[in-house]
């Protein structure tokens, strides 16, 4: 089957559009990479993420405009789109994202000022409301304590089933009271 001209150049075209739209795509993984500053490892798995479903966008286009056929302007309609979309409107989109998130983070970081400073006022008195606290309930554990302890009285001279021997100079050791034998 011959494929003329015309539908090669209207499939150039077409896969230039995909291209486009592919640069779009890679736009929702180089977004979130602008905002949280990703380490490489993240920025790696993104792009090969990217890279997959790229395959797989690619291969489903094939299928629909070219039935399935792989050509070689396929490739370069998509590169020639693609580039088009990262020099154009790609660039505005980064420039535009970072203002967008330099303006966020500012207004996060004023926000915690304020948060800081408002906690900086209320720090003595927090500090002493909390010391009071800490106060009653230290008294309140030690009465506890001292209610439920029970003390054995020290009794040292108290020995069952034997008698102590009047001379403790002497160094000789107590006697049993009941002597078997």
């Amino acid at each position: 089957m011959e494929i003329t001209l015309q539908e090669q150049m209207h499939q150039l075209f077409l896969s230039c559009g995909m291209g486009f739209v592919l640069g779009l795509w890679y736009e929702l993984f180089r977004i979130p990479r602008l905002i949280l500053n990703s380490g490489r490892r993240a920025v790696f798995f993104q792009d090969l993420l990217f890279f997959l479903t790229a395959a797989v966008l690619t291969f489903l286009f094939s299928l629909a405009v070219m039935d399935g056929r792989l050509r070689f302007y396929l490739f370069l309609g998509e590169a020639i789109g693609f580039a088009s979309y990262y020099r154009t409107v790609g660039r505005l989109s980064v420039r535009f994202t970072k203002t967008v998130t330099g303006v966020i983070i500012s207004i996060w970081k004023k926000i915690w000022e304020i948060i800081l400073f408002l906690l900086r006022l209320l720090y003595n008195p927090i500090k002493r409301l909390f010391g009071r606290f800490n106060e009653i309930f230290q008294k309140t554990v030690n009465n506890i304590a001292s209610f439920f302890k029970k003390r054995l009285k020290d009794t040292p001279s108290v020995l069952y089933n034997q008698e102590r021997v009047a001379d403790t100079a002497t160094g000789t050791r107590p006697r049993a009271l009941h002597k078997k034998g």
